[in-house]
């Protein structure tokens, strides 16, 4: 039998839910209906009105959805319809969500209570699966590269610097996989010895695979792909010998540099690539071609063009997009940045990203990059927005407020003003010792000096650490373990945010409270923002 379902609303909404309601009648052929609640605007339902409302719907429908816009819990009121209630979307024409759910996923919907994209995550995922695996494409470095996207494919470069070891390189390589590459880049400079870097290729290759490999060193590029040792050439332009080098087979990745430059212009620069495309399938190689992302200031929206031209011109050939050559040139968060440059580039046909996490504010861009292809991924896919797909880059911000602030007790309570009566509270020397907190490879390490000698505690969490000080009775004054709380939760932060940690230090500071701005509207520098 057709699931049977209760759309909860105001009056004022009512005629607006019918329409959508009925679109998904259409596509569904359940049995939905619209419930106006005596309140005018959704939002504002009472907690009672709507108990009430849903006393009169006991045993007519499987399901109830109430306004996604209610404030309070829905604990209780499940009783009161005789079947789950869960809170719709925010936005009513989110609830067309329903019909790709479909009548298995509603089971799954009375469980998380909410209806939400990332209900279908799991199913969108799944379509971008089976839409990799029968688009036209290119077998490289053990991954299936899409002619266009979706999806798209992570390659990460690590830069290998002079006399690295084997095992230290192919350790490096194995924590990029873990953060999400789909296909490794080993970069080697021109001041590496032949011999030495193909016993480090040998040793990467050892542990995870034949990688790409990006070096100015042609005979290096040469002859590790004639060992197996690599699996993609990047870098390869106009009259380049690798053209004629490397074994037939070999997989390529073609950049459109004449004389050491791109051309400016984006038509001449699609021209110069789709030559080099055919110039390199004659000499048997498979190419995917760069048309080569510029730094923003200095060409970087050309270069977008550029893109789209080759993508014309080039229906048959992937194409790369090297997005480090942005974010590492704009000091701003990269997670942002990149969630930007995967959609535009994605857009613009490239179904590889090439990214770097070399420079100290650009950690864990692999990781970043990933998700951001997830999201590009889906939104092509299901052409929708790469928002609200449960699966995002927010990282200080948030998408929503996590809840209303807990409720106080009734009675008559006296307000303090903390501020002041800090300002008596001088520092006291806790007798029991005094601590030393840092983060090392993820680890919250404090030391601790003091009547019981010196120990040192390590964790992973500011949990662990506060409750074995705790038990070791490491502090003796409440304000001491207070402080040591304080610290070991900026700790944990900074290892899992991959930031430094200076104890005492503040962790994050806001830009607007730091940093200049100008001003177009009031022709003036405006100073950083008071904290306080």
């Amino acid at each position: 039998m057709a699931p049977r379902i209760a759309v909860v609303t105001g009056r004022r909404a009512r005629s607006y839910l019918e329409d959508i309601v009925g679109e998904l009648r259409r596509r569904t052929g359940w049995r939905i209906e619209v419930v106006e609640a005596p309140a005018e605007v959704a939002a504002l339902i009472p907690r009672d009105v709507l108990a009430a409302t849903l006393r009169r719907l006991r045993g007519r429908y499987d399901l109830v959805i109430v306004p996604g816009t209610l404030e309070y819990s829905l604990e209780g009121l499940g009783r009161e319809a005789g079947a789950p209630v869960v809170k719709g979307p925010r936005e009513p024409e989110a609830l067309l969500l329903l019909a790709e759910l479909g009548e298995e996923g509603l089971e799954k919907l009375a469980e998380r209570g909410e209806l939400e994209p990332s209900l279908l995550l799991d199913k969108w995922l799944e379509e971008l699966r089976r839409r990799h695996l029968s688009a036209p494409g290119l077998e490289a470095c053990g991954v299936r590269v899409p002619v266009r996207p979706p999806p798209l494919v992570v390659a990460a470069e690590l830069y290998i610097q002079p006399h690295t070891g084997g095992e230290e390189a192919a350790e490096k390589a194995w924590e990029l996989l873990g953060r999400g590459a789909d296909i490794l880049v080993a970069g080697f400079g021109s001041d590496w010895d032949r011999g030495e870097a193909l016993e480090v290729l040998r040793a990467i290759a050892d542990r995870v695979g034949p990688v790409a490999l990006d070096t100015p060193d042609k005979g290096l590029a040469a002859e590790a792909a004639a060992r197996g040792l690599s699996c993609l050439t990047l870098s390869i332009g106009w009259g380049d010998p690798l053209l004629e080098k490397l074994p037939r087979g070999s997989r390529a990745v073609v950049i459109p540099l004449r004389e050491g430059a791109p051309p400016r212009d984006p038509a001449e620069r699609a021209e110069l690539l789709a030559r080099l495309v055919e110039k390199a399938r004659g000499a048997g190689l498979e190419p995917i071609a760069d048309p080569l992302v510029d730094p923003p200031g200095m060409g970087f929206a050309s270069s977008v063009a550029a893109y789209l031209e080759a993508s014309r011109r080039l229906p048959g050939t992937p194409l790369m997009a090297g997005i480090a050559n942005v974010y590492e040139l704009v000091d701003a968060d990269t997670h942002g940045q990149i969630a930007v440059l995967a959609m535009l580039y994605a857009e613009a046909g490239a179904s590889v990203l090439l990214v770097t996490e070399e420079s100290w504010k650009s950690r864990m861009a692999v990781a970043e990059a990933s998700i951001a292809a997830t999201m590009a991924g889906v939104a092509l896919l299901k052409r929708r927005w790469p928002k609200d797909l449960g699966v995002d880059l927010l990282y200080a911000k948030e998408k929503k407020p996590r809840g209303r602030p807990p409720r106080l007790p009734r009675r008559r309570r006296k307000r303090l003003d903390a501020a002041s009566i800090a300002g008596w509270q001088g520092f006291r020397v806790d007798r029991a010792g005094s601590h030393l907190i840092s983060v090392e490879d993820g680890v919250i390490r404090d030391v601790y000096i003091g009547r019981k000698g010196v120990l040192e505690l390590g964790g992973v969490s500011a949990e662990q650490v506060y409750k074995a000080a705790a038990f070791l009775r490491l502090a003796s004054e409440p304000s001491h373990y207070a402080y040591l709380g304080y610290e070991l939760c900026k700790a944990e932060l900074a290892a899992l945010m991959r930031r430094s940690y200076a104890q005492d230090e503040p962790l994050i500071e806001p830009p607007w409270t730091r940093c200049k701005r100008y001003s177009a509207r009031e022709r003036r520098v405006v100073k950083p923002e008071n904290r306080g």
